[in-house]
């Protein structure tokens, strides 16, 4: 498709008024070229649509023909009318692609009110449908991110808040441990200390009773 897009750019825009080029449209009287839209005044546009991209992936092309097939100037109207006068044109060897087409579009006016505008018209809708398709799909895309990405970001945010919110819990728990911790080992060194003093405090007054008595005793038998 490239290549006869290319063809359409060249002939039509640029017009070199080539004798040769002229005198090739011998199926096209010359009263109905005389009536054909000027093809002279557009400055010459450059398509390198067959050469750039070359290096798509997969699933990048597979996209790429999606968009082809709701902008393919191939499947439009005007198309179709080029091809009815060009296609039987590929019967004269003699006869260059160029020369091909301009007589064509030539036939295509004269029976069917084809001109230049029609054609080029034709690129500019194609341009509009491709930037419907880029807002269709922005749209869309939209709706998906907010869909798959936006509200799993607000549930992702939801659990790291929960898993915040437990962490300072688990720190004031922690912290609610640490010092019932110290609490008790206080409490422990306490007991240990009045333990350890009413055992050496009873082991004395044991000791004293046992002397008290030891007196009595022998003031008794005395």
């Amino acid at each position: 498709m490239s290549k006869f897009i290319d063809t359409i750019k060249h002939a039509i825009i640029e017009d070199d008024d080539d004798p040769k080029a002229s005198q090739s449209g011998q199926t096209t009287p010359q009263s109905n070229t005389s009536k054909a839209a000027p093809v002279t005044q557009a400055p010459m546009v450059s398509v390198s649509s067959s050469t750039s991209y070359q290096a798509l992936d997969e699933e990048t092309d597979h996209v790429y023909k999606r968009i082809l097939a709701k902008t393919d100037f191939e499947s439009t109207p005007v198309a179709a009318t080029i091809h009815k006068y060009l296609d039987p044109l590929s019967a004269i060897p003699s006869m260059d692609e160029r020369t091909k087409f301009k007589t064509a579009v030539v036939q295509a006016h004269a029976q069917e009110g084809l001109t230049q505008e029609k054609i080029l018209a034709t690129f500019d809708g194609l341009k509009v449908a491709l930037q419907n398709e880029k807002e269709s799909f922005g749209s869309a895309a939209g709706a998906t991110k907010q869909r798959e990405v936006a509200d799993r970001q607000q549930k992702v945010q939801e659990v790291t808040d929960a898993i915040a919110a437990k962490q300072r819990e688990i720190s004031d728990l922690q912290q609610r441990l640490s010092q019932m911790s110290t609490e008790l080992i206080e409490a422990q060194g306490k007991i240990q200390r009045a333990e350890s003093q009413f055992d050496i405090a009873a082991q004395r007054r044991a000791l004293e009773i046992d002397q008290e008595k030891a007196k009595y005793v022998s003031l008794l038998q005395g």
